[in-house]
């Protein structure tokens, strides 16, 4: 899976034309390598406050193979966090599913730019439905204020 900007654009923003906002742009495996302290210590915070135990290198592999795509996101040309996005076809309903797999913002939240991005991508790329998965109760509010409904996953290490 990999998603890049229309031809002729480096990056993705529904805001064509308006200054400082939100843009988020692809970013290929030697890309992710060239800025690796930004990347990993983005990732390495997301899997903290998570209470997750993958690393950045597993990120990274995850990308190579074409199983993730990597984002900076950037404001007034800024950086102000990472985006990781994977798809997948729900196994029941046949839907195609964009699934925001991480997402890390510094600064002020963004997040409603941020939903803004994701339905650019989801239908630029026809997919049915966006997924978010988060065991951090913070995301709720944002997340039902822009439509997404609440669900829960459960999980237990073996």
């Amino acid at each position: 899976m990999v998603y890049f900007p229309e031809q002729g654009k480096n990056s993705i923003s529904p805001y064509e034309g308006k200054a400082n906002l939100m843009e988020i742009i692809p970013q290929s495996p030697d890309e992710v390598k060239n800025n690796w302290d930004y990347f990993s210590t983005a990732i390495e915070t997301v899997a903290t406050k998570a209470k997750e135990d993958f690393t950045p290198e597993q990120v990274y592999q995850a990308a190579l193979r074409g199983d993730a795509t990597v984002f900076h996101v950037k404001e007034a040309g800024e950086n102000r966090g990472v985006l990781v996005l994977t798809d997948h076809v729900d196994m029941y309903t046949g839907k195609s599913v964009l699934h925001v797999d991480m997402l890390y913002l510094t600064g002020p939240t963004l997040i409603e730019e941020m939903t803004e991005l994701l339905d650019v991508i989801a239908n630029s790329h026809k997919f049915d439905q966006i997924e978010f998965r988060s065991p951090r109760k913070g995301w709720f509010k944002y997340l039902n204020k822009a439509g997404f409904k609440a669900g829960a996953t459960f999980t237990r290490g073996i």
